[in-house]
């Protein structure tokens, strides 16, 4: 069977809660393309209002889709990288969302996968852990406004990081980028996080999930609950009861992606980082 048909073999387990929030500001997108070989899954963890969430959901995948298209028209010696396109969606979607007149934002963390290849971006504090062999790898950085490459930043455009109960851009957000928030520009910024890769057979699970899921549970842990349950959804809802009985507060997204009939017949066993791509510390 090709990797292609292999497409519809992602198992796929989500889950949700509002937590102890008055709004749900939460979404998330997956995508299947059987035809083209392409799957994505995407978790937005929204701040401000639900709408830069909504936005990101709606727009993010087609927005880079049809910068792959695009290029698929050209000759080979002259198409761009798909990290630039995912780059390029990203900011896409971050000028329709200021332009859409929200002062809302969100993260964003989102893979996507042809073939034995993948690419994972993020911008904020949503992660990706995904199941290795010898446990479990993490495939995005958290965006916290105290770093050292992005204080650097958010000071040298004029902005300051003020603690108030935790490190905060000036004083507001707990975050130093997302998709959305005008208000926060220049110093809360859209530039995606890009790891690129190739998956190995040791790879079994992937979980996206946003920041009430992490504060309260390690990423081996999660993996470790995915692994022991009877299917996808059921390990997404496990997780969820899992970080709610940890003392978790805040709005809930888990997004659990069982790859162990898509990755059982890859000639490579080991996962391969290829490279990692972060403009924004290049700049810093």
């Amino acid at each position: 069977m090709s990797m292609e048909s292999l497409i519809n073999a992602i198992g796929v387990g989500i889950s949700h809660t509002i937590g102890c929030r008055n709004s749900m500001e939460d979404e998330h997108a997956v995508y299947y393309d059987a035809d083209k070989g392409f799957f994505s899954a995407e978790v937005f963890d929204g701040h401000g209002g639900r709408k830069a969430a909504q936005i990101a959901a709606e727009m993010l995948t087609p927005c880079f889709l049809h910068g792959l298209a695009r290029e698929s028209e050209k000759p080979p010696a002259n198409r761009r990288q798909s990290t630039e396109l995912l780059r390029e969606a990203y900011f896409a979607v971050d000028q329709h969302a200021v332009e859409a007149s929200t002062e809302s934002g969100t993260t964003v963390a989102g893979i996507y996968l042809m073939a034995d290849y993948f690419i994972c971006g993020n911008a904020g504090d949503t992660r990706i852990a995904i199941g290795l062999s010898e446990g479990v790898s993490v495939l995005t950085t958290d965006h916290k406004p105290d770093l050292p490459e992005e204080l650097a930043r958010i000071e040298g455009e004029g902005g300051f990081v003020m603690p108030l109960g935790v490190p905060r851009v000036q004083g507001i957000l707990a975050v130093s980028r997302a998709i959305g928030d005008a208000y926060l520009k220049p110093y809360v910024i859209a530039e995606p996080r890009i790891v690129e890769g190739s998956l190995g057979r040791e790879n079994d699970f992937i979980i996206i999930a946003c920041d009430g899921v992490w504060d309260v549970l390690a990423p081996d842990i999660a993996i470790a609950i995915a692994r022991a349950a009877e299917d996808p959804q059921s390990a997404a809802d496990n997780i969820k009861a899992t970080a709610l009985d940890s003392g978790a507060t805040d709005n809930i997204t888990v997004i659990v992606l069982d790859l162990r009939k898509y990755t059982v017949g890859l000639k490579r066993h080991t996962m391969e980082i290829l490279q990692i791509i972060d403009k924004a510390s290049v700049k810093g």
